[in-house]
């Protein structure tokens, strides 16, 4: 049995390194501010850093046994929604992510590509929509889906109206 001294300096070597944080800032201790870009192209950077987390925890409340090994940098070029119109200032912007991911215990990896529909309100940026595709079916909504409920969370906790950059 490891004794509480030892779990003790491996916290604190781990809080040292910054790989261990419970949301605290290692250097001082303190809550880590929540900031909300107003940009989407930092917004949806920020999501992809912190998604493979957030998709983590939501896999492990939903029972999914999965992994998630790396999510990619956002695509923002939007695709056209209708042929005879362009697009309007007040459309939900797109983004695109690509997770790979594996089962616990499992080579095997696969990767799902996600179509989001992110919409700026009053109350800060919200999720709209979510796609996924695979091969060539049409896009399946996956908005009640755990890559929604992830964003989703993200977006609730840095994105409120007071937090806004």
């Amino acid at each position: 049995m490891i004794r509480p001294t030892i779990l003790q300096r491996i916290a604190i070597a781990c809080l040292s390194l910054g790989t261990l944080h419970f949301g605290l800032s290692p250097a001082i201790a303190q809550p880590v501010p929540k900031i909300c870009p107003s940009e989407l192209k930092t917004l949806s950077k920020a999501i992809a850093k912190d998604l493979p987390s957030y998709l983590t925890r939501t896999y492990t409340r939903l029972g999914f046994k999965r992994q998630i090994i790396t999510v990619s940098l956002p695509e923002l070029e939007p695709l056209p929604l209708a042929k005879d119109r362009s697009p309007s200032p007040n459309d939900p912007q797109q983004v695109f992510f690509s997770v790979l991911e594996r089962q616990p215990g499992k080579v095997e990896t696969s990767q799902r590509a996600y179509w989001l529909f992110i919409s700026d309100t009053k109350l800060g940026w919200r999720l709209s929509m979510a796609f996924t595709r695979i091969s060539n079916a049409p896009p399946e909504d996956v908005s009640d889906g755990a890559i929604a409920n992830a964003v989703s969370t993200w977006l609730k906790e840095h994105c409120t109206a007071s937090n806004r950059s």
